[in-house]
């Protein structure tokens, strides 16, 4: 069912939730799979996975930068579509599978965008709410969660979000502006917020200023 889609994951210094992804993707139906190693030190939780397409950086480039350097791999493949999924567990495969589903019946680009209630930590709560407020002020939008990373993107326009800038967290907020500025259709799937007890590469306020400053940089 899902052999015209890629999923795209994109790690660094990964824990052993990577395998759990993996496999629950598997099980699920999801054949083509590539990550990117964006510079990990440790390479041992990777021996692990031989039968894995993994793209690699020789240091650490960021977020941005593994997922141009995975679309880019996969645009010369026969593909409808790709995923992007954190390594983490961070998304549930039934939402995976949602966002999937949602994507083959519309080749619209598709965000699942998680519900931030009062179980999430109100620092985290509150960046995220003020991103997405500014950003649909700025261009119009109703995107509820600006910074979800369960995308589902078409074929035809991973060229251009190659194209677009930023090599970190921002990135991701330059590839909705790229959707907004050229009125891009956008489908949404409601998503589980789910929180693990890790520490979180994304500073919630420190992030949040930087792409707060990539929402109002002029639009390239």
């Amino acid at each position: 069912m899902y052999d015209k889609l890629f999923i795209l994951i994109p790690t660094f210094e990964p824990s052993l939730k990577l395998y759990n992804v993996l496999d629950n993707l598997k099980d699920a139906g999801f054949k083509n799979v590539v990550m990117v190693d964006d510079g990990s030190y440790d390479k041992a939780i990777f021996k692990q996975l031989r039968d894995y397409k993994i793209l690699r950086h020789d240091k650490n480039l960021g977020k941005g930068e593994a997922l141009k350097t995975g679309f880019k791999y996969i645009s010369s493949k026969d593909f409808l579509g790709v995923i992007t999924v954190d390594d983490d567990m961070q998304q549930d495969i039934s939402d995976i599978k949602a966002v999937a589903d949602k994507f083959l019946e519309s080749k619209n680009v598709v965000l699942g965008v998680r519900t931030f209630d009062k179980s999430v930590p109100f620092k985290r709560r509150f960046a995220n709410k003020s991103v997405a407020f500014i950003f649909n002020m700025k261009y119009g939008t109703k995107i509820s969660d600006t910074q979800t990373g369960l995308r589902c993107f078409p074929k035809k326009i991973l060229d251009d979000l190659c194209k677009v800038s930023g090599s970190r967290f921002e990135y991701e907020i330059n590839v909705l502006k790229y959707l907004a500025v050229n009125n891009i259709p956008i489908n949404f799937v409601p998503i589980k917020t789910i929180y693990n007890d890790e520490v979180s590469r994304y500073n919630d306020l420190k992030d949040s200023y930087k792409i707060v400053k990539a929402i109002f940089k002029k639009d390239e």
